[in-house]
């Protein structure tokens, strides 16, 4: 028998001894369920008559019953999330397409909840509220699986079922891409900048031919009809491959392409739900070439890689706004989007360059969240702001702006690796002054954000 919600909300806050947040109330398979904030914390509530399949799943903490309806009340938990989002698809993370725009964020303290998200109700552009990457788990010590739960809770808690997206982002290895898939990810960012023989850009052009052609024949023929023998268009530019230039794009970059290929029909291929696949393969101190870029993309295409995004460096961008442009050509020929690592830090106008891309771009805002943290912490703690900013020897955090961060910001940004590790104890003197100002939290994200889809 179905239950009245207002007498499932009164159950679940006399069992639970807690106060019910309107907006996580949803109905799943018969029962509800919410979030309610207690005296020692926050708990998941689920109410229910008779039988319910899906409340079975749940870890209990503590059960009761109000008449005929038996309230379960839950741990916020990676079991619990996983149920969550088993039965209620829009608390999960979904796959993009490579298409349109979106704003993607780094939760390092895991504080944020979805505030991110509010802003892109109604908007055209998509948030992806974990970007996480390796590096980041290790220096955290937070692992994948708490990132996207923060973020499936998050949003239960404002009841924002607009879609999201996950991105697992700088994956180097096969255990790597296995986790991010197990833990739910929408996109899988796979690093493969590693394979690049850069020895090659040092070698002679006889070294080069040499090298070369000790590869098949047959092979040799296959590229020369391929690429010498014709001009390609990519929008309003011409690519055109000279032999040299084809052998030493071959001999760098060809190690990196059959990885790629390995990687993604071993794991990505034949996924029973949808994924989107970001690529990294990147030089260490200048963007690719257009012939680079353009053989890579037509190689991985030809092979059955459907590539939603390549990421790019957006400080090496925005240095180089033509190649950046060339860049763009090149994605929309082949059908993937460009996604600009650190775009909170280094681009100064987002929708300049949303419009020179055409629309389909990823703004990486990692540091944005991070910053309205700072800002929270300034006026809650001063004294910790001294403290960590005499630890990292940061310059002062006064008068930052998030969008582009300007030489402070950038400072601060970077210093997230230093200041947030377990070893130098501040992190959680941090959420502390946030879980004290999470309202002033959550309005600093909020606007951030804002500001950001404003620009667009």
């Amino acid at each position: 028998m179905a239950i009245k919600q207002v007498t499932a909300v009164q159950a679940m806050e006399e069992i639970s001894k807690g106060k019910i947040i309107t907006s996580s109330l949803n109905e799943m398979q018969g029962a509800w369920i919410a979030l309610a904030d207690c005296e020692d914390g926050r708990v998941l509530t689920c109410a229910y008559s008779g039988e319910c399949q899906a409340a079975a799943l749940f870890a209990k903490k503590d059960s009761g019953k109000v008449k005929n309806i038996t309230v379960d009340v839950m741990e916020l938990n990676p079991n619990n999330a996983a149920v969550v989002r088993r039965y209620l698809k829009w608390t999960g993370p979904q796959a993009q397409g490579g298409k349109g725009i979106s704003i993607a964020f780094s939760d390092w303290l895991g504080c944020a909840g979805a505030y991110a998200a509010v802003p892109f109700k109604l908007r055209q552009a998509r948030p992806v509220l974990v970007d996480y990457a390796a590096a980041n788990a290790d220096i955290l010590k937070r692992n994948f699986l708490e990132a996207v739960d923060t973020a499936t809770w998050g949003v239960l808690e404002l009841g924002y079922k607009e879609a999201y997206g996950a991105n697992a982002a700088g994956l180097k290895t096969e255990e790597e891409i296995v986790k991010a898939l197990l833990y739910g990810y929408s996109m899988i960012g796979f690093d493969c900048s590693d394979k690049i023989d850069s020895k090659i850009e040092a070698m002679t052009s006889e070294e080069v031919a040499e090298k070369y052609n000790q590869l098949p024949e047959e092979f040799r023929d296959a590229l020369k009809g391929s690429y010498l023998e014709a001009d390609f268009k990519a929008g309003g530019m011409v690519v055109h491959f000279e032999p040299e230039v084809l052998q030493r794009i071959v001999l760098e970059f060809g190690e990196a392409i059959m990885h790629i290929q390995y990687i993604y029909n071993t794991y990505l291929k034949n996924t029973p739900w949808e994924i989107d696949f970001e690529l990294k393969l990147a030089k260490p101190d200048k963007l690719m070439t257009p012939q680079e870029l353009y053989f890579i993309s037509n190689e991985l295409q030809r092979n059955g890689i459907k590539m939603a995004s390549m990421e790019l460096d957006a400080e090496k961008a925005a240095a180089d706004e033509e190649g950046m442009h060339v860049y763009g050509e090149i994605a929309a020929t082949f059908g993937y989007r460009l996604s600009l690592f650190n775009a909170d830090l280094y681009i100064s106008d987002i929708g300049s360059t949303a419009k020179a891309l055409k629309g389909q771009v990823c703004f990486k805002a990692g540091n944005a969240l991070w910053l309205a943290a700072l800002k929270v912490v300034q006026a809650g703690d001063a004294q910790l702001m001294e403290d960590m900013q005499k630890f990292a020897g940061l310059p002062d955090f006064d008068g930052l702006k998030i969008l582009p961060a300007g030489e402070a910001g950038c400072a601060w940004a970077k210093a997230y690796s230093e200041l947030l590790t377990p070893e130098a104890g501040f992190a959680g003197k941090i959420k502390e002054v946030l879980t004290a100002n999470a309202d002033a939290y959550a309005e600093e994200v909020e606007n951030t954000v804002a500001a950001m889809l404003k620009a667009l």
